[in-house]
């Protein structure tokens, strides 16, 4: 873990599922490094109900691990009032499916409500500066068109697992 992380208490944490899916138990290395990485950097991921969701509830272990320790917190969805949430979300959506060669309305509904929590981030904060986990490449790739869209580049990074617990060859860590 001796590397430049993306984290620092002066970042917004915004989490996919699959980071917390290729994590694994709380048992595991990667689990544990991960943990660490977040307290060294002294942030609190958001994670939103929906991804929740995909990982089991707030009950499955490695989710209740983070909230119970405080490294990890749940959020709402934007509000679906918000035209520039929404906004992000569509183009999101649209880029994802281009990407997947998917039907617009068949692109996981969680990929498209991160970035709408991105813009939302970033517009109602007075020194926005948000990182979103994701090892999905064409969430990544939505992510980045959509807040390139609202003009929001400079201030928003997407970002992997391993950018933030490196690279071991290794480890048994399996990427999304």
């Amino acid at each position: 873990m001796g590397q430049d992380t993306p984290l620092s208490d002066a970042t917004t944490v915004l989490v996919d599922a699959n980071v917390f899916i290729a994590l694994g138990r709380p048992s595991k290395p990667q689990y544990s490094q991960f943990r660490q990485a977040v307290r060294t950097a002294n942030v609190v991921l958001k994670l939103p109900r929906r991804v929740i969701g995909e990982l089991g509830g707030p009950q499955a272990d490695r989710v209740q691990t983070a909230l119970e320790e405080g490294w990890a917190e749940i959020i709402d969805a934007p509000d679906p009032t918000d035209g520039d949430a929404v906004a992000a979300s569509d183009i999101a959506k649209r880029t994802i499916a281009s990407e997947t060669g998917q039907a617009e309305h068949d692109v996981e509904k969680t990929d498209a409500i991160l970035a709408g929590l991105v813009v939302q981030y970033v517009r109602d904060r007075p020194e926005p500066n948000v990182v979103v986990l994701t090892d999905d490449q064409p969430a990544r790739e939505g992510l980045k068109n959509a807040v390139t869209a609202q003009g929001y580049t400079d201030v928003i990074t997407v970002c992997g697992l391993t950018d933030v617990i490196g690279d071991d060859a290794g480890s048994s860590m399996r990427l999304i």
